[in-house]
């Protein structure tokens, strides 16, 4: 899987101002820069690892067909899979220092536009307790992700604690697009078509291009969807800031940096001890005195 050529992976940086799409809809274009090609090549590689011990054959004992089953021992159909996006969830939880560094580094530019995102809907910020690391996604041809939200959780009547809650404390939702939209696809390295970000109720539709953030609330007025991509591979990097106080009852644990640095720094949920202060320094820097309203929100917090 390793490639020596990773460890020239940087990622910058660059002056991108918001565009308010809409219903809280924020895309910063063009927000970092790196060896894109790298990057892709590194994500196809973590992807397929994953992959790689996610499913192995099988056979439905009441149909006979083939099919894939999961290391819980579910059954799925292929074409179920096939539709689906292969995902790289653990790429946090690598000791090797340059594949840490790098996503860490990734990190560090999605809070930083995090604080941009805030300075247009403050109230958020009183809304965010810790984040959900992100993790990568694959969009091959043929493959979509049909109209959800991202507190998506689905209750039935009798179950007062199911397992799988954590969806339930998402605020914001983001996405770092790592490919580029292509109308027609030319067959160009990094390059897709389909796979357009539609937010079904605010009737929003986005082509991405890599490099490009985007925030949105993770309620169900930001319901979207991911349309089919025709050609092409897709790549994003998911990611969500949250709250609420995690229950050990469904598996919910978030470290936290200052008491458990080296969990933190592996643990997919985080604690953001700095957040506050970030943000106070970042509207003085931006001009935003220390009686705005948007300050007020977070000395009102604290």
């Amino acid at each position: 899987m390793w490639n020596d050529s990773y460890r020239n992976i940087e990622i910058k940086n660059r002056d991108s101002k918001p565009e308010d799409l809409g219903g809280g809809v924020v895309v910063f274009k063009n927000a970092i820069d790196t060896d894109w090609n790298l990057l892709r090549a590194l994500s196809e590689d973590l992807i397929q690892a994953e992959w790689s011990e996610m499913y192995k054959d099988a056979i439905d004992p009441e149909t006979g067909k083939q099919v894939y089953e999961n290391k819980s021992g579910y059954l799925f159909a292929r074409d179920m899979i096939n539709n689906m996006p292969k995902r790289a969830a653990s790429v946090h939880m690598y000791e090797d220092k340059t594949i840490n560094n790098i996503f860490n580094d990734i990190e560090k530019a999605r809070d930083y536009f995090l604080l941009k995102y805030l300075e247009i809907f403050p109230l958020a910020y009183k809304c965010i307790w810790w984040k959900v690391k992100g993790h990568l996604l694959k969009y091959e041809p043929g493959v979509y992700l049909g109209s959800h939200s991202d507190i998506s959780a689905d209750y039935v009547y009798g179950n007062q604690e199911p397992i799988d809650q954590l969806a339930l404390r998402n605020v914001v939702t983001t996405l770092i697009y790592f490919s580029n939209y292509e109308e027609n696809y030319s067959g160009k390295e990094g390059g897709f078509s389909g796979g357009e970000h539609y937010f079904n109720y605010l009737d929003i539709e986005y082509k991405p291009r890599q490099g490009d953030i985007m925030f949105f609330p993770s309620n169900y007025m930001a319901a979207h969807e991911v349309r089919e991509v025709t050609k092409g591979n897709r790549y994003t990097y998911l990611g969500w800031y949250s709250q609420g106080t995690p229950n050990s009852n469904v598996r919910e644990y978030v470290a936290d940096p200052i008491k458990d640095k080296e969990i933190a720094q592996h643990a997919t949920n985080v604690y953001m001890p700095t957040l506050a202060a970030d943000f106070k320094n970042y509207l003085i820097e931006n001009g935003h005195s220390q009686f705005s309203d948007k300050y007020r929100v977070v000395s009102n917090s604290h």
